[in-house]
């Protein structure tokens, strides 16, 4: 997905909470948002919005020497999740559709997006089971699964971390990976966020080798990229991976929320609509479910 002009405001109002995080002196902020902006307005090309975004991120953590802003936040959200983790497990448990559920248990991880400073309520829990999936290709994924002895899973967040874990126990007989990103970026999910949520337990933890709040294929490590080309299934997770992968000439599963006009335009949804999408060869086509 390339860059578009909604992308700018969006990346300064991002910038603006990151700096808020990190500072009240309101001086150092309007210094380093004048920075962004100064090198926004100078940037030409047609990269994915997770590429642009690191012009941002890179002169905050150089402006203000704080490397990772939302440590402290990500560590609070992966206790939240893990609080909630059991009453997740025992709601697949009880279904009817045990792996169906669990697909909707990751998916609504993205939905509640720790990160971005809202509040998860417990009672949304109770709708995971009823959620419809305005594009729904569950079915194709099913059979895909069924044939797949290697998934690689793209992690997004933290906090999200452990929705997606009570996914890859679900995933029985397969090798499975989980890849995260090779350092801080926003509150994405890294080897440290893996490890402090047990989803190492269950999947082989891998960084991906990008440090962009996507996944940027001629950035990765050879250990990924074979994984990416070679797994028998690729799942994608969160609207920054989309960002960067929904060109990718493989079939990947993407799973995510649409957050922004941009990519529910682009996918002919709304914003908030909650999405399992299957792209790449032999599926041009997307199509919303339902009437």
């Amino acid at each position: 997905m390339k860059i578009h002009p909604e992308c700018y405001p969006c990346l300064l109002r991002q910038a603006y909470s990151t700096l808020k995080l990190i500072t009240e002196d309101s001086t150092l902020q309007e210094r380093v948002l004048k920075e962004i902006m100064r090198l926004l307005s100078i940037y030409e090309g047609e990269d994915p919005p997770p590429r642009v975004s690191r012009l941002v991120y890179g002169t905050i953590a150089r402006e203000t020497g704080v490397k990772d802003p939302y440590r402290d936040k990500k560590r609070e959200c992966n206790r939240m999740a893990l609080d909630l983790y059991p009453r997740l497990k025992e709601m697949v448990a009880r279904s009817p559709d045990p792996l169906f559920t669990a697909v909707k248990v990751a998916i609504v991880g993205n939905i509640i997006d720790f990160g971005v400073g809202r509040s998860f309520q417990l009672e949304s829990l109770e709708t995971i089971e009823r959620l419809a999936l305005t594009i729904d290709h569950y079915e194709v994924f099913l059979e895909d699964y069924r044939r797949a002895q290697t998934v690689l899973y793209i992690g997004d967040n933290a906090g999200e971390v452990v929705f997606d874990r009570v996914l890859l126990e679900e995933f029985r007989g397969k090798e499975v990976y989980y890849a995260v990103r090779s350092g801080p970026i926003i509150n994405d999910v890294t080897l440290e966020d893996a490890y402090e949520t047990g989803i190492a337990g269950v999947a082989r933890v891998l960084e991906s080798g990008s440090w962009a709040p996507g996944t940027l294929l001629d950035e990765v490590n050879p250990s990924f990229k074979d994984l990416f080309w070679g797994a028998d299934m690729v799942i994608s997770k969160g609207q920054g991976n989309f960002e960067t992968l929904d060109e990718a000439s493989r079939e990947v599963y993407f799973f995510l929320r649409a957050k922004c006009e941009v990519v529910a335009r682009l996918l002919g949804v709304q914003v908030g609509d909650t999405l399992l999408i299957k792209k790449g060869r032999q599926t041009a086509v997307i199509t919303p479910s339902g009437p």
